[in-house]
């Protein structure tokens, strides 16, 4: 069961190893960048649990009515789904090789998906249904 709350200063630590698995240098925050943006009067943040333990965040940044997606880092499974998809940088080899390692296959590529010359792998993985 997944909950969703709010942002609390005392998530960061977490916050911060989950983004550290979910990228690779160029594309992971440093751990003041995080609080940055988690911490900012612009930001929305919000923290998913699962079981007490952080399952996944994302970091928002509103301007109006105009709002930017700054980090979705993800490390749950909802197994109510029966497939999950997801976009890779083709560059990002430590996510290329974790997605690949839990059960992720490459199904295609769209590019410039993060912009020119920034193309993205995309995996899909099935999941068990309990």
């Amino acid at each position: 069961m997944i909950e969703l709350r709010g942002y609390d200063a005392r998530d960061l630590d977490a916050m911060f190893r989950l983004d550290e698995e979910c990228f690779e240098e160029p594309f992971r925050f440093t751990r003041s960048a995080m609080r940055q943006f988690a911490e900012s009067r612009k930001a929305r943040v919000v923290i998913a649990e699962s079981v007490g333990a952080l399952a996944g965040f994302a970091i928002l940044h509103a301007e109006g009515r105009v709002g930017y997606i700054v980090t979705l880092d993800v490390a749950a499974e909802d197994a109510a789904c029966a497939v999950v998809g997801l976009h890779v940088f083709v560059g990002n080899e430590a996510a290329i090789r974790f997605y690949e390692r839990v059960g992720y296959e490459r199904v295609g590529d769209v590019p410039a998906f993060y912009g020119d010359g920034l193309d993205a792998w995309v995996y899909r993985k099935k999941l068990e249904q309990t």
